[in-house]
């Protein structure tokens, strides 16, 4: 079995809103597909595969994923009003939930509203206990508050005990300035910001008040594994670093998955797998961005044992989702 835990999707009432919406955000047709804007000098261009399963069922079929996790495409709703956040997240898990139900190829990633913590653990609970959902998709940071910042606790303790994985999906970087030509926010922007989010959540102590938690990064851990030694080295030097964590940053980093998103250069990658190890990598493709053929051929070539490419394509996946 082949497992697919990030890719993304938009719902049809979703699409419906944003294409009648004219601020930020908004979705226009644009020569024969669609232009999603979500930001100043943001904005990303997709056609009828982002909501067309059928399309999707057929490249799942070409590449032999048997299995793929839904999550709702950027922006999600945190930049909406609050009554809107909570209404739009309620319809698209309703709607995502009728999709998983209908075809059990496809299983989904909840939308909740971040910047009301306690409607977003309303919603977690009812997309995991009424709709079936396995998991939340979460900004790597909420209309720019940092992960850490202690509101969202809640939702770190209601996903914790309901035992749902966090994918930690990169948005609008806290700085983007600087990054608007040359594409640089997709390149590097977004990387940092998970990065970013994931060491606060680090730093601050989050993975070890709820040392239960299961979170998953993508693109192969962003930019810490290669980091991984700088951090530690910060940790060992600066008093601030060790005021709320008891043991070196890569010791909770080695506790998140991380996915295998658009990394296709292989020393990049083994620099995470040699981190990580297999049993913490599952495979992510980030679909329909990125080929689900390549995502999949380059786990199957890597020149590991079967056994550790078992663990990336499926049986990680199947234990952070409860299957079987």
């Amino acid at each position: 079995m082949i497992i697919d835990i990030h890719a993304e999707v938009i719902t049809e009432g979703y699409l419906d809103r944003l294409l009648r919406f004219r601020g930020v955000p908004r979705i226009e047709k644009k020569d024969g597909g669609y232009l999603a804007f979500y930001g100043k000098g943001l904005a990303y261009p997709f056609d009828e595969r982002m909501y067309d399963l059928s399309i999707r069922e057929k490249e799942m079929d070409k590449s032999g994923v048997d299995l793929q996790v839904l999550g709702l495409a950027m922006p999600g709703v945190d930049m909406f009003r609050k009554n809107l956040a909570v209404e739009i997240s309620r319809e698209s898990n309703n709607e995502l939930s009728e999709i998983c139900q209908k075809n059990p190829r496809f299983l989904g990633f909840a939308t909740v509203p971040m910047r009301y913590p306690d409607l977003a653990v309303k919603e977690m609970k009812r997309s995991a206990e009424e709709l079936g959902l396995r998991g939340v998709k979460i900004p790597s940071n909420v209309a720019g508050k940092p992960l850490d910042w202690k509101g969202f606790y809640p939702i770190y303790e209601a996903a914790e005990k309901l035992e749902l994985p966090l994918l930690i999906h990169p948005t609008t970087p806290l700085m983007t300035g600087v990054m608007m030509e040359y594409g640089l926010t997709t390149v590097v922007g977004f990387l940092f910001d998970t990065t970013l989010a994931a060491l606060r959540l680090i730093f601050s102590g989050v993975l070890e008040k709820y040392n239960r938690l299961k979170l998953i990064l993508p693109h192969a851990g962003s930019i810490i594994p290669y980091l991984i030694s700088r951090i530690d080295h910060q940790y060992n030097i600066n008093p601030d670093c060790r005021k709320k964590i008891s043991r070196p940053p890569s010791e909770y980093f080695k506790r998140i998955y991380i996915d295998t998103a658009q990394s296709f250069y292989l020393p990049a990658f083994s620099c995470a797998y040699q981190l990580m190890g297999a049993d913490r990598i599952v495979l992510g493709t980030d679909y329909p961005f990125v080929s689900l053929d390549k995502s999949v051929e380059f786990i199957k070539n890597l020149k590991v044992t079967d056994e550790e490419k078992s663990k990336i394509l499926s049986e990680n996946a199947k234990r952070l989702l409860k299957l079987g």
